[in-house]
């Protein structure tokens, strides 16, 4: 019997939601488990009757959502997040297992809040339409909220909680952007009408410009999400807050449905873009595994002139002259030179007791007054290095 992805979709939320409303801690502890245990079911079900050999997807629904804008409720499992999904249910599963083994503060609401958190994840990794991915992606971190707000440990679980809405609101506006950009671009230029699914967005490659931003943006998303390096801030003081069950869902879970965002979303639909930027996701992604076990050498990794080569290679394959390539060269070290003080003031500000973000606005503030100034003094003296 093929699996309905639609019951494997909803049933944690349902029995989140029933054992909120019922009576009885126990009742709300029971159907949480019986509904991530289900779903549990529905995902082994799913890996066994797969078949290996077909192309495509598998189990497809697909129900027209919004019409006006194109939005399908369309679900399919392939090769790419079968295991996933596999994974999501079976983490989920024993979390709330090892949840029930004691007594939570406002426990009925606990369990309802695991139990959407369990269905939002599901959702983003069986989308297979663009804005049915972003509602997913974003209702996954909502219950986290909760999560953490209210039984994380007193005193310190507030602040660890405004700092990943700020992290993670940024990431979703820039998600949402790019989605409607892609799906109105992709509507403009092929001549169509609108939509959102993932299928069809394949067959339109949008221009190289657009790519460009638009992979940038949800680049951004997703690596606030994993979380890794320059997005990670969150991290360290969301972790410490989160109860032991929730973080062993955050942790397993949700950083992998952000890496599969690229995999599903920013590489087939952005391939030029994936191309452009290899190079500098390489770069992030070294520089955060490296600083996680070495803080001083994941930044002698950022700090290597990498982008500054790269670019350089660019210019000289795109048929640029020796004298543009100097020009190029010498006002990359004049500017090198005003950003310099930013790394000494910004770690002086912070250990004189001045919190991140203030240092770090006064650092960027000093940083471009020093440009303009350097532009100034350079044109006394006949160099121009603004143009």
């Amino acid at each position: 019997m093929s699996p309905n992805l639609s019951i494997l979709l909803w049933l944690p939320a349902a029995a989140g939601l029933l054992g909120l409303l019922l009576p009885g801690r126990v009742t709300a502890r029971v159907l949480a488990l019986l509904g991530s245990a289900g779903a549990l079911a529905y995902a082994v079900s799913a890996v066994v009757d797969f078949d290996r050999n077909a192309e495509g997807l598998q189990w497809v629904q697909d129900e027209t959502w919004i019409r006006e804008l194109g939005i399908h409720y369309k679900l399919g499992v392939d090769g790419v997040n079968l295991f996933l999904i596999l994974l999501a249910a079976g983490l989920f599963t024993a979390s709330i297992a090892w949840s029930a083994t004691r007594v939570w503060e406002r426990e009925k609401l606990f369990y309802f809040h695991m139990g959407l958190g369990h269905t939002a994840v599901l959702g983003a990794l069986l989308a297979q339409d663009l804005a049915l991915f972003v509602v997913f992606f974003d209702l996954m971190l909502i219950p986290f909220f909760f999560l953490t707000g209210i039984w994380g440990p007193p005193g310190t679980r507030i602040a660890a909680v405004t700092r990943l809405v700020i992290y993670t609101l940024v990431g979703s506006l820039l998600m949402l952007s790019a989605a409607i950009a892609t799906a109105v671009l992709a509507s403009q230029q092929n001549g169509t009408e609108l939509t959102f699914v993932l299928s069809e967005l394949e067959q339109v490659r949008l221009a190289e410009g657009s790519q460009g931003w638009i992979f940038l943006f949800f680049a951004a998303a997703f690596l606030v999400k994993m979380p890794l390096f320059p997005l990670h801030g969150w991290m360290p003081d969301g972790y410490r807050n989160m109860p032991l069950p929730v973080l062993a869902v955050f942790s397993g879970v949700l950083s992998k449905v952000a890496a599969y965002g690229f995999l599903r979303i920013a590489l087939p639909l952005f391939p030029d873009a994936a191309v452009q930027f290899q190079d500098l996701m390489l770069v992030i992604a070294l520089a955060s595994t490296v600083a996680r076990r070495s803080p001083a050498l994941g930044s002698l990794i950022v700090s290597l002139p990498l982008v500054s080569v790269l670019s350089m290679i660019w210019l000289w394959r795109e048929g640029a002259t020796n004298e543009a390539m100097a020009g190029y060269v010498s006002g990359t070290f004049w500017f090198f030179l005003p950003s310099m003080p930013m790394f000494l003031i910004i770690p002086a500000l912070l250990r004189r007791g001045i919190t991140f973000w203030p240092a770090l606005g006064i650092g960027c503030a000093v940083t471009i007054a020093l440009y303009l100034i350097t532009i100034a003094v350079a044109a006394r003296f006949g160099l121009r290095i603004d143009a």
